[in-house]
């Protein structure tokens, strides 16, 4: 392949990335592993396209398989990939067809075999890229699940069972002073009680979480239930809905109810504060929401982003190519928002 054709492409396929505002262009490392990718797209047609080789060689290479995860890992959508791949045959075809059909006299069979060999070798690695970015994407539903099982194990462990025990503990000291006949004993019954009521409420609402989903009627439905069933009385609290949130689809719908159950759980526990603003939007191209406290405010730290229940909630919604954001508050507090795009498109 003479270097003037394959800089010809390359040029044509990298101002078509731009100028048609692909997300791969907007990335500079996403560009460069683009532009090695259509690198090794010309190899494989200079190599079997006049011939019309209905064979080729694996292009199932670690590189190749790097590029779908780190797509996924940096919020590109198929759809961008898919789209790059039509915009390097277009800017590839017209001089390959030049190059090799010079001077053949059946150009038309030679053009033939150079547009087959060159669909093929693009659709391999559109093919090969998927494959890693879904399986990319397995690994974080995977993530997110186990994450939310160790948490409610942890709430288990530290409510629930503390609770109990707590109870169990009471009712020992219970029978110890009806042998002295304390009058302690009836006050020791009592607690007993009362800890293992609060044992039953903690077993409930857990319970409540594990069955709890987003069904057909939407978001909004399962956000305000919830709230009700969560948010203490001594907390006020506004849950704002614009939009039907019945249109968004049920995957990122599921998802994001729990990350902001996650987000209205956090500020309860650890914000101090006695009022909670919730808001979701709807429009046709994307979804909002945000939980903001009034609370001691919380700027979180790089490593407050790598693992524990702030990492799952942002993986959630990256999960289903969205943007998620935790910052302090202009007047105090700290506000959790998110935003998912809704028509196919990465953000």
């Amino acid at each position: 392949m003479p270097p003037a054709v394959r800089a010809e492409i390359l040029d044509a396929y990298e101002q078509r990335l731009r100028t048609t505002g692909n997300a791969i262009f907007a990335d500079p490392e996403a560009r460069r592993q683009a532009l090695c990718q259509a690198n090794a797209v010309i190899d494989d047609v200079d190599r079997y396209g006049a011939s019309g080789t209905a064979e080729m060689a694996p292009v199932a290479t670690p590189f190749t398989l790097s590029v779908g995860r780190d797509r996924a890992q940096r919020g590109i959508h198929p759809v961008q990939s898919l789209r790059a791949a039509t915009l390097l045959f277009e800017a590839a075809l017209p001089p390959l067809i030049r190059e090799y059909a010079r001077g053949d006299a059946d150009d038309g069979a030679v053009t033939a075999n150079v547009a087959a060999t060159l669909h093929r070798t693009i659709m391999a690695r559109i093919e090969t890229g998927a494959l890693s970015y879904v399986g990319f994407l397995l690994e974080r539903v995977f993530t997110s699940h186990l994450a939310e099982r160790r948490r409610i194990g942890r709430e288990l462990h530290d409510r629930v069972a503390h609770a109990i025990g707590v109870g169990l503990q009471h009712l020992d000291l219970h029978r110890i002073y009806q042998k002295r006949r304390s009058d302690r004993a009836e006050g020791k019954l009592d607690q007993a009680g009362r800890a293992m009521r609060d044992a039953l409420s903690l077993t409930r609402a857990l319970s409540e979480e594990l069955r709890h989903s987003v069904g057909p009627a939407g978001l909004e439905d399962a956000l305000r239930g919830y709230l009700k069933a969560s948010v203490p009385s001594s907390v006020a609290i506004t849950c704002t809905v614009t939009g039907d949130t019945r249109t968004v689809p049920q995957a990122i719908a599921e998802e994001i109810y729990l990350v902001l159950r996650e987000a209205v759980r956090n500020a309860l526990l650890h914000s101090g504060s006695g009022r909670l603003d919730v808001s979701v939007e709807v429009c046709g191209t994307a979804l909002t929401a945000a939980v903001r406290d009034h609370g001691r405010g919380f700027t979180p730290s790089p490593q407050d982003l790598s693992g524990g229940g702030l990492l799952s909630m942002r993986e959630r919604v990256e999960l289903v190519g969205g943007s998620l954001s935790i910052c302090p508050g202009p007047a105090g507090g700290t506000t959790v928002a998110i935003c998912v795009p809704l028509s196919g498109e990465s953000r």
